[in-house]
């Protein structure tokens, strides 16, 4: 276990040439432009590109900036801008309240870290559970203050550092950015000698100084460790698995990680090579196979309930999660998650043979190509070449006779992301089982298909969404969280005690 975890935002890997640098002759020819420091000019290209590019500026119902109220107050502020830093933070803190935790600005980090970690017993209670060697007595004990102040106080001044899609998402973070040096630079709480100060309920204080990174080893640093478990099945670095415990007429599927061997074909179908040759690509799993082969099991042996665990699945091929709800539900009866588009000059640079492809569309549908409209990128046409090469890679069960018609429970956590989050989506919306565990940190409709851009003067670069992925019950599109059938989050006493809390629901009921 390695104490820092850092953020997409911060390691974002691209070929440089994908960030497209930004310009817009109306706003460099004006009076604000020419008289402003490089700050405020790259702010000005900014804020034309935010409202002209992410889909939330075009969407009807939504709460938005006022674009005219924050371009003056952002030029007014960066008169004294005196770094890329200091502007990059502003930059993000602007984004941070769309919700979107795909949009977010590239910030620098110098190396050093403050090396502790704590764990959140809701959003008032905080435990050190990862120090620096020399202060390991403090491990397990709650945190009192931070720099002198309330530790809920301290954390809540990260926000604006942050792209996150909702409110758990930041608190199971913001640990993560709490360590990195270089995110407390402009924080009120700092301390003038960069220490971190923490009070601890035991009345002692402990002074942490930054390390720089190529010197911390995992032997400097202390962790604190559960001493048991009541979890049956531990974690696993397979992809998928699956146990039947024959006693509770139970199986218990860990999926873990949404790929497979077909996953890996699929990149044949663009053009792009997965780097395993045929007999590497065999030892690799077959998730629809790999399903076929369990359900088979769970028939053959009287099981009642199936357990789907994703607590820890991060995503991947969502064509996976659908295959799993097609053992569930007709899918001829599934609803689906749909999705819009938001072009702009941005999307159209990165993207010129698509825009290309669209336009053509919108012209033989007898439509209007506008900038910054919402559009159905699928314009309603018939199946593709690669979207039927795609079908006989990811099969469908498509009988309805081996549906499993049992009880069916999808653990949910903290780390469920991305198509995880979607396969959770779908089962809520489409009336499959029920949901236990934690909030979820993803939003059930959420913005996604991100843009490079770069700003021309301090070559400040970040990305941002251009497509709105809808949930299928359009009735509920600004729902911030899926908030389990039966909530089971993890508190102090139970990662103190080494249990599972879901486990305790399940081999107790």
């Amino acid at each position: 276990m390695f104490l820092l975890l850092i953020s997409s935002s911060l390691t974002l890997s691209a070929q440089e040439d994908a960030y497209k640098t930004l310009t817009n002759p109306e706003v460099e020819n004006s009076e604000l432009y020419r008289d402003g420091n490089a700050y405020q000019r790259d702010f000005l290209l900014f804020a034309d590109m935010l409202e002209n590019t992410h889909p939330i500026f075009a969407e009807t119902g939504r709460r938005h900036y006022d674009m005219d109220s924050l371009t003056r107050a952002g030029y007014q502020y960066l008169t004294g801008c005196e770094s890329d830093d200091q502007l990059k933070q502003y930059l993000q803190s602007i984004l941070s309240p769309l919700n979107d935790g795909h949009s977010s600005v590239m910030m620098d980090f110098d190396g050093k870290l403050y090396p502790f970690k704590y764990f959140a017993d809701g959003d008032t209670a905080f435990y050190m559970i990862g120090i620096s060697k020399d202060f390991s007595a403090e491990l397990g004990h709650r945190v009192t203050t931070i720099n002198g102040r309330p530790p809920r106080e301290v954390i809540e001044s990260f926000r604006p550092l942050m792209s996150c899609d909702n409110e758990n998402f930041f608190m199971d973070n913001v640990n993560n950015y709490m360590q990195l040096k270089t995110a407390w630079d402009y924080n009120p709480y700092r301390r003038s000698d960069d220490m971190l100060e923490f009070q601890f309920d035991d009345g002692n204080t402990v002074l942490l100084p930054a390390v720089g990174q190529e010197e911390l080893g995992q032997d400097d640093i202390e962790w604190f460790y559960p001493q048991k478990t009541n979890a049956p099945f531990k974690k696993s670095s397979k992809y998928f698995s699956y146990n039947i415990m024959p006693e509770k007429q139970l199986c218990y599927l860990r999926f873990s990680q949404c790929a497979d061997r077909n996953t890996l074909r699929m990149f044949e179908l663009f053009g792009q090579s997965h780097g395993m040759t045929e007999e590497q690509l065999a030892q690799v799993p077959d998730f629809g196979e790999f399903l076929q082969e369990m359900f088979s099991e769970m028939r053959r042996q009287g099981v009642k309930t199936l357990m789907v665990d994703v607590r820890y699945n991060g995503g991947g091929n969502s064509k996976l999660c659908s295959q799993l709800l097609s053992w569930l539900k007709p899918v001829d009866e599934m609803r689906e998650t749909s999705s819009l588009i938001r072009v702009s000059k941005l999307w159209e640079t990165q993207y010129p043979d698509l825009a290309k492809d669209y336009k053509e569309k919108f012209q033989k549908n007898g439509m209007a190509y506008r900038l910054g409209e919402l559009y159905d990128p699928d314009f309603g046409e018939e199946e593709g070449e690669i979207e039927k090469k795609m079908s006989e890679l990811f099969v469908m069960n498509q009988s309805r006779d081996s549906l499993f018609t049992g009880e069916v429970f999808f653990m949910l956590g903290k780390d469920t992301f991305s198509s995880a989050g979607m396969l959770i989506t779908l089962a809520v919306d489409n009336g499959i089982g029920t949901i236990i565990g934690e909030n979820s940190t993803f939003a059930p409709s959420d913005y996604g298909d991100i843009l490079y851009w770069e700003l021309p003067n301090t070559h400040t670069q970040g990305i941002i969404s251009h497509k709105i992925f809808v949930r299928p019950d359009a009735s509920k599109p600004y729902e911030d969280a899926i908030i389990p059938d039966i909530p089971l989050p993890e508190t102090w006493e139970d990662f103190r005690d080494g249990i599972d809390p879901c486990w305790k629901w399940v081999l107790e009921r």
